[in-house]
């Protein structure tokens, strides 16, 4: 089993097609992966539907994306690798650019400890809630201990992305 973050571009939105034939749908192959890319070399191009990032070592998403400015913040909770099956796991948020998969958690600050090689931002023990953004931070619920001083709220600053606007109908501006 492979878990995988997802970035799927409609050609057709807001409009959308209907495809007759399952076999000419699109799929997977049709994404670019951009699970190594912090620079935005891997940014899908015109003929890609979107992108994907795998999660090593039995990570797993534990509630839907967030999207703020133009970036997608996704809560992930990594098992532990202790010989005690009652330890917590770790707690991460990772933040990517909603074009182009590019990983851009650096901008929430660095790891460090044990936690210094991973490329999402460490943010304590346990699993996440959904990731709710305000006044330009990050604020979940986490089952487990928070790094901050509330045990079990986390509250960082977001990362600063680029915001683009699309409005194809009125109702959008209310």
């Amino acid at each position: 089993m492979i878990n995988l973050l997802l970035g799927i571009k409609d050609p057709h939105y807001p409009l959308y097609k209907e495809v007759k034939t399952p076999s000419q749908a699109d799929d997977l192959t049709d994404c670019k992966n951009t699970t190594t890319d912090t620079t935005g070399a891997s940014c899908p191009q015109a003929g890609d539907r979107g992108w994907y990032i795998t999660l090593k070592d039995s990570k797993k998403v534990t509630a839907e994306p967030t999207v703020s400015s133009g970036l997608v913040y996704f809560p992930i909770y990594k098992p532990s690798s202790s010989v005690n099956k009652c330890s917590l796991g770790d707690a991460f948020i990772c933040a990517v650019d909603a074009e182009c998969g590019t990983n851009v958690s650096s901008k929430l600050g660095a790891n460090t400890g044990a936690q210094s090689r991973e490329k999402c931002k460490y943010v304590g023990q346990g699993v996440l809630s959904r990731i709710v953004t305000f006044a330009g931070k990050l604020f979940a619920n986490i089952a487990g201990q928070s790094l901050g001083s509330k045990k079990d709220l986390v509250q960082i600053d977001a990362a600063v992305g680029d915001v683009s606007s699309y409005r194809s109908s009125w109702r959008q501006n209310y």
